[in-house]
């Protein structure tokens, strides 16, 4: 009975974490129009822990690197693994964008990303599966687009990932890194004072039906450090502290908890643990976190 109440626990997860808890370190991952888009350069990584006290815990990994070229074209290299309980799925992507100065303030981008992706279910009888009906892994081939838009401090955008259909199959059907999904993302920054600054930020999805609200209020001072709360919906909550250093170099953490119904064991929690690279080419100092 526990091992079902943890796989229908973990089942629930699934469809509710489509991006890392601190998605802004990320948004070239799932907007293929971020990549180079509010600096020169700049490069993130995230691995995040879900429930490590679960005996069927399951982690998430993202990186990217991201290079604007004479100030109109961006491009990216991005990569997402996700190490569920009964499938590891693999993507890498090739991002390019053209953005196009609006006025002094703003500024527009399209991009587009495309990239290869493998899924295969993992050789491991813990859940007494019959994987012998459906154990063939999964190659596709991937499809990003995506628009952004800056103004002073004040960033959108919208994307499509996964636009290339998937035939269903027992295995891999109900995962929603299979699944086309719409995502919208916004945030803006408020100078509260010459050291400290509010950043709230928002990630809209929906895939499947499903529909998911991130959301994060950020305070930050003196351009270095950083304290936040988060929410998912109505059943997440958390916070994240981190340390810019320099205005070049991130060291973040994060650390959320799931109020579902069927938590009703000491799961863990998530974890979630960031570094980053950024370069900028403005004279002006970047207040608040800055956005990969």
């Amino acid at each position: 009975m526990k091992y079902i109440t943890t796989l229908a626990f973990i089942s629930v997860c699934i469809f509710s974490y489509a991006q890392s808890n601190m998605f802004w370190n990320n948004y070239s991952n799932f907007n293929p129009a971020m990549s180079g888009f509010l600096h020169e350069q700049h490069a993130s990584a995230s691995y995040v822990d879900f429930y490590p006290s679960l005996s069927g815990n399951y982690s998430d990994l993202y990186a990217n690197f991201n290079q604007r070229i004479a100030k109109k074209h961006g491009i990216g290299v991005n990569y997402s693994g996700n190490f569920e309980p009964l499938v590891l799925t693999n993507k890498a992507l090739v991002n390019y964008n053209y953005q196009l100065s609006l006025n002094r303030n703003s500024k527009l981008a399209a991009g587009v990303g495309v990239g290869y992706g493998h899924e295969r279910l993992r050789d491991d009888d813990y859940y007494q599966i019959d994987t012998t009906l459906y154990a063939d892994p999964v190659s596709s081939f991937q499809l990003n687009l995506g628009l952004a838009y800056s103004w002073k401090t004040l960033t959108i955008g919208v994307s499509a990932t996964n636009l290339i259909p998937q035939d269903p199959s027992p295995g891999y059907g109900y995962y929603y890194e299979r699944t086309p999904t719409f995502n919208a993302h916004a945030q803006y920054r408020l100078d509260l004072s010459e050291k400290l600054s509010l950043t709230p930020r928002l990630l809209y999805q929906y895939y499947d039906g499903f529909q998911r609200l991130h959301s994060n209020l950020t305070l930050s001072y003196k351009q270095q450090f950083f304290l936040g709360v988060s929410a998912e919906s109505r059943d997440r909550f958390g916070v994240n502290i981190g340390w810019d250093i320099k205005n070049k170099f991130r060291v973040a953490y994060d650390y959320s908890k799931t109020f579902s119904k069927l938590n009703n064991a000491v799961n863990g929690g998530i974890h979630e643990v960031s570094i980053g690279y950024f370069l900028t080419s403005s004279k002006k100092k970047i207040v608040g976190t800055p956005n990969f």
